[in-house]
């Protein structure tokens, strides 16, 4: 039995960035059960030959419903990844009631630390939630994405959580777009969450940076490394989550999206190590799988933002 069982949703296109999330989790976390939802069956048939340890491949046929299908027919298929989340997440809590904590989390995370140490600041607590932590060049995304990142998603397994997730399911079904409803206040499967702490009792903010750090905070904290441990302004870093990160080749990315990053430090110690694990990872899939490229976008696509390359 493990004490933490985590979710994660997988399409063909996100299976590199999946490698790395996974490898991080081994290295750092010594107690969990990763599910991950394959969306459609080349990412089911490759995952299947990966010999991962503590995990477990769903494929979306068993876990589909009514509702569900519904959902998948009014929508397009990145709202419906999105809308899966919650569908997942609670999908594994009913059918693993032995575990103690859970969490969704987004492929694109990648552990530099321990993640049980968010669960250790309030063992008490039934909902884990991450603040965004703008920086001053993110403050007017708090409008459009809300104060809480569904990056990572905890819970503990009490009936409280239980409510809270299935809620939030059920917000997704009934709408889910990858614009932001001005009228409902909601983006994606997002802004849903903002409501737990006026909703819940025991509904916990995470006080740690180190958590769910990521291209709309960095630039808050003064990044450093001693005894090859990752810090933000002296707090050891979780996890970074590499959203805006595009693949070009097997050996170009566009680090970020949205801006260059300056930060040396935030280079060398955050962006360079995940690089060159996936990097590594791409390597390896395509030894096996010659064929395989989805996840890939074209350069003339993608924006002159932080090109950067592996020699």
């Amino acid at each position: 039995m493990s004490k933490f069982h985590f979710t994660t949703i997988v399409s063909r296109t996100h299976i590199f960035k999946l490698m790395p999330m996974i490898h991080s989790l081994h290295e750092h976390c010594s107690d969990f059960h990763l599910h991950v939802l394959c969306i459609d069956q080349e990412a089911y048939q490759l995952l299947r030959h990966v010999p991962w340890e503590h995990v477990t491949l769903t494929q979306l046929h068993e876990m589909e419903d009514p509702e569900l299908l519904e959902a998948k027919g009014n929508r397009t298929f990145h709202e419906y990844c999105w809308t899966l989340k919650p569908a997942f997440l609670f999908y594994v809590m009913n059918k693993r009631r032995d575990a103690e904590y859970f969490a969704h989390m987004d492929t694109d995370l990648y552990f530099f630390s321990d993640p049980g140490q968010i669960f250790a600041e309030k063992p008490e607590a039934s909902l884990f939630l991450t603040d965004h932590r703008n920086s001053e060049r993110f403050m007017s995304y708090y409008e459009r994405t809300g104060q809480f990142n569904t990056g990572f998603v905890g819970s503990r397994n009490v009936k409280e959580a239980y409510e809270a997730v299935w809620q939030w399911r059920q917000d997704c079904i009934a709408h889910c777009t990858v614009d932001m409803d001005e009228e409902r206040k909601t983006y994606g499967d997002q802004r849903y969450v903002e409501k737990w702490p006026r909703q819940f009792k025991n509904v916990h903010v995470v006080t740690s940076i180190g958590a769910n750090a990521a291209l709309w905070n960095i630039e808050n904290y003064k990044v450093t490394l001693e005894n090859d441990n990752v810090y933000l302004n002296g707090t050891p870093l979780m996890f970074y989550h590499f959203s805006g990160f595009t693949l070009i080749t097997e050996k170009e990315f566009n680090l970020c999206w949205y801006y260059h990053i300056d930060d040396k430090a935030v280079i060398d110690f955050i962006y360079l190590p995940y690089t060159l694990n996936l990097a590594r990872w791409i390597e390896e899939i395509q030894r096996a799988f010659p064929n395989f490229k989805a996840g890939f976008i074209p350069k003339y696509a993608v924006p002159d933002t932080h090109f950067y390359k592996i020699e």
